[in-house]
């Protein structure tokens, strides 16, 4: 399995094909207008709904990341916009997922993140509350602790993780809730032990194991809240350019890794329990070299099959893969500039 094989099969997996050609900042107008020909083009015939959806997200990864300041509102009105009214729920979760860094401290985007926690799937929902959590805004506490009572099992998880995590920050501000609306700040993360030596970006996981898209977000979550507890590192934003984590390790002399997660499988055992496997793929950031493997396997008994017992089992698997994530970084180091 090689790195660049996981990165295709999760992007295949919410999205559709990734698209990998860099572009200038020009090409905001375009992403909308191909968005806007894919949609005129299923309304005559000519497109599957299918492909219209995969047309939509891949004219949605394209535009996003751009380092235009002319065009970042248009974006995320356009990614709102999505997120609100695409029938196709893996557009409506890619956009609610790239929302996570757009126009961060613009109130309209948090209360658009609120309303797709009712959204009517699960993916979304989930997609949702993990953008919300890297928002920082901690105005949505009320929201997210509603959200702990989710129908899916996967969703609440992620929003107790969530309310954790943003109950942390309220403590750090000394109490003081409230809106970032203002002057946009960068979504808050748990401060290294020590000064900052790791710049680690996450990928959602791939899997053949027929996961949900709602279990898979969540599982990226548990993965970036426990990768936060390592000592000097930093959490590098979704949907982040190469240009953008190259200049930010540049500035920091920071060392760059990126982490290809796969839920390799979920299998019912005898007697009810259920055991997962996962492997974790250490690679430079940005440039995608691989460094190392780590591997992790965990059975959970008298959980059921439900997506509830499939998450509990697959954070297991993680955690015993991640033990070694610490070690893994710092043998790593030498050799990664």
């Amino acid at each position: 399995m090689t790195a660049e094989r996981t990165r295709q099969q999760t992007a295949q997996h919410l999205a559709g094909p990734e698209k990998t050609s860099p572009r200038s900042a020009d090409s905001a107008p375009t992403f909308r207008r191909e968005a806007r020909e894919a949609e005129r083009a299923t309304a005559r015939g000519r497109l599957t709904r299918w492909t219209a959806a995969v047309a939509l997200a891949c004219a949605l990864l394209a535009g996003v990341g751009h380092a235009a300041i002319a065009h970042a509102d248009a974006r995320a009105d356009y990614l709102v916009r999505l997120m609100s009214t695409s029938d196709q729920f893996r557009v409506r979760a890619q956009a609610a997922l790239a929302l996570a860094q757009a126009a961060v401290g613009d109130a309209s985007i948090t209360a658009a993140l609120e309303r797709a926690l009712r959204d009517d799937h699960p993916a979304v929902r989930a997609a949702a509350v993990s953008s919300l959590q890297a928002r920082g805004d901690t105005s949505v506490l009320e929201a997210l602790r509603a959200a702990k009572t989710d129908r899916d099992p996967s969703v609440a998880s992620a929003a107790t993780r969530a309310v954790t995590a943003l109950e942390r920050v309220a403590r750090s501000n000394g109490g003081r809730g409230g809106s970032t609306t203002g002057a946009a700040q960068p979504p808050p993360q748990p401060p290294p032990s020590g000064p900052a030596r790791f710049y680690v970006g996450v990928a959602i996981p791939a899997t053949t194991a027929g996961l949900s898209p709602a279990v898979l977000t969540s599982a990226r979550s548990f993965i970036v809240q426990n990768v936060t507890q390592i000592p000097g590192v930093q959490i590098a934003p979704a949907n982040e350019s190469n240009s953008t984590a190259r200049r930010v390790i540049q500035q920091g002399r920071l060392i760059g890794y990126y982490l290809d997660v796969s839920i390799t499988s979920v299998e019912e055992r005898p007697g009810g329990a259920l055991r997962a496997a996962v492997s974790v793929i250490v690679n430079t950031y940005p440039g995608r070299d691989m460094r190392s493997i780590l591997q992790g396997a965990a059975t959970v008994s008298g959980g059921g099959a439900g997506d509830g017992a499939r998450q509990q089992a697959i954070e297991a698997a993680l955690t015993g893969a991640l033990r070694r994530l610490p070690q893994a970084l710092d043998a790593s180091a030498g050799g990664t500039h």
